[in-house]
């Protein structure tokens, strides 16, 4: 067997293992999402809604929303949990509604990154 078709042969294998082996670096580093630590802080006159977010997957995902919604009327604090795929917002309902904050959560859902 001449050298050349043996190193085609380790070529291509090498390229196969290098090609798997990234594929799973991605998967495990994209999966690694740190726990949520931060608290709600809820006043006497505010209430608390919580809204579903399966889309959102990473922090850039968290900052378009969080910062988004900060921009509401009436918002006192939001929390996207990306392991709970939730975001929590405090809100005063005399300046909000869940109805707003839930359109304002649809709007935002669709500039994240991850689709």
């Amino acid at each position: 067997m001449p050298i050349f078709t043996i190193q085609l042969y380790l070529y291509k294998r090498m390229k196969k293992v290098l090609a798997i082996a990234l594929i799973v670096l991605t998967i495990l580093s994209c999966n690694r999402i740190a726990k949520e630590e931060r608290v709600l802080v809820k006043g006497a006159d505010d209430a608390v809604l919580k809204i579903a977010t399966p889309k959102a997957k990473c922090s850039k995902c968290q900052k378009i929303i969080e910062t988004g919604l900060e921009t509401i009327n009436g918002v006192q604090q939001s929390i996207l949990d990306l392991n709970r795929k939730h975001v929590s917002i405090v809100y005063n309902p005399n300046h909000t509604s869940p109805e707003a904050l839930n359109a304002a959560v649809a709007e935002l859902t669709t500039k994240i990154p991850c689709k």
